[in-house]
């Protein structure tokens, strides 16, 4: 039996899988990582890379290795001097390049990858001893076996299946049906990605958030003529929630709230839900002064249809045809994993708030044996729970219990 199982190969589950080893002393052949990727950080790597994304949003103290300066140390080191920008203003953001170098670097340094099992969770059980997952295999749904540990790590990121608005179902499906795959896609759906088109393509993308504006400047620099629709005014905003909720300024007050519910306004209402940084805000008025890129807001598309192999919208009074259509509508505010997770919760009285997301103690204990991190500890770690410096804050209390049960 395994004394650790992390679920998540992403950014958080590699980063508590770390610290469980290297500052909890948990022996390697007592922890395994279960995620469905051939590779630890792959689904990272895909949703970052189709997003065209080139610095990160977080400063360079935020990232999934121990040490808060390790990546600026990293950057020095000759496999890094070959990137022309490392860092970008303001806050000493990191390229993309250079964060996945940094990561690989790390996850190699430490042998995780040798921890990782492929496949699906779909099911929790607790035991006397444990708690038994049930695993699908990745490749071949059919296909069923169990993992036992003492501990079980939920670091689940996002959904696996993103939100598509109700107009583009059907147009996925009619398009499919005339053998255009490609006429409406979703930059973060399961196995796709976004290859560059030339012109004279037109492209509407659809979501007035980052990873929006990043896609259309992507689409934008091979030559498509691109449309970018948003349901509000761009919001511009250096980070998706003030600095003050990295320390006390804000968390104080935030972990002194007894009630869930209060928790969850306060996050709700810290949030800069889809807001662009001023840098990607200022390349994306270039584009627009250049005539590449036309920005329209507060416009909500209302229908949709597909013929002669473009898109029609349909915004208000007129009609927009395109040869393609980019959906950037990110996921369900739902809970990820509450699929598989549902008859745990009911069978164990597992506690959840009415959003649905677990109410944990300050360990990140859901049940005894049960840790969470990323979405699922935002009611105790905050609005930044889903963030880089989240993983380090839930790595940190994660690993102090680890460290106090094995002595």
């Amino acid at each position: 039996m395994l004394d650790w199982l992390v679920i998540g190969g992403g950014p958080h589950g590699v980063h508590v899988a770390a610290r469980l080893i290297d500052e909890a002393n948990v022996p390697r052949e007592k922890i395994r990582i279960l995620d469905n990727e051939a590779m630890l950080l792959d689904r990272w790597k895909r949703c970052t890379h189709n997003t065209g994304m080139q610095f990160l949003r977080s400063p360079s103290v935020h990232h999934i290795d121990l040490s808060s300066s390790s990546l600026r140390r990293f950057a020095k080191k000759r496999p890094a001097r070959k990137i022309e920008k490392p860092f970008t203003r303001p806050y000493d953001r990191p390229a993309l390049d250079l964060f996945n170098l940094h990561a690989d670097e790390m996850i190699k340094r430490s042998r995780l990858q040798e921890l990782h099992i492929q496949g699906y969770a779909n099911s929790l059980e607790v035991f006397d001893e444990g708690l038994r997952i049930g695993v699908s295999d990745a490749n071949d749904s059919e296909k069923n076996s169990t993992i036992e540990a003492r501990r079980v790590v939920l670091s689940l990121g996002a959904p696996r299946d993103p939100e598509w608005p109700e107009w583009a179902k059907g147009i996925a499906e009619s398009s499919a049906e005339q053998g255009r795959m490609n006429a409406i896609e979703h930059i973060f759906a399961p196995g796709f990605e976004l290859n560059d088109t030339p012109a004279p393509e037109s492209v509407a993308v659809v979501g007035g958030g980052i990873s929006g504006a990043q896609v259309a400047l992507r689409l934008a620099k091979a030559g498509s003529q691109v449309v970018l629709f948003s349901r509000h005014p761009l919001q511009i905003h250096q980070f998706d929630s003030e600095p003050g909720w990295q320390g006390p300024k804000f968390m104080a007050g935030f972990s002194r709230i007894q009630q869930p519910s209060e928790r969850r306004l306060r996050i709700q209402d810290a949030r800069h839900r889809g807001s662009i940084p001023p840098d990607t805000h200022a390349a994306l008025r270039r584009e627009i002064a250049d005539g590449r890129i036309e920005v329209l807001e507060k416009v909500e598309i209302d229908s949709a249809q597909f013929a002669q192999g473009q898109i029609h919208l349909k915004a208000g009074e007129s009609w927009r045809a395109f040869d393609r259509t980019v959906l950037a509508t990110g996921f369900t505010g739902r809970p990820p994993g509450e699929e598989w997770l549902k008859e745990a919760i009911e069978t164990y009285e597992l506690p959840c708030a009415e959003c649905g997301y677990p109410i944990v103690d300050r360990s990140l204990r859901w049940h005894p044996r049960i840790f969470v991190t990323g979405p699922l500890a935002e009611l105790e770690i905050g609005p930044v729970s889903r963030n880089l410096s989240g993983a380090m804050r839930a790595g940190e209390r994660i690993a102090a219990v680890a460290q106090t049960n094995s002595h």
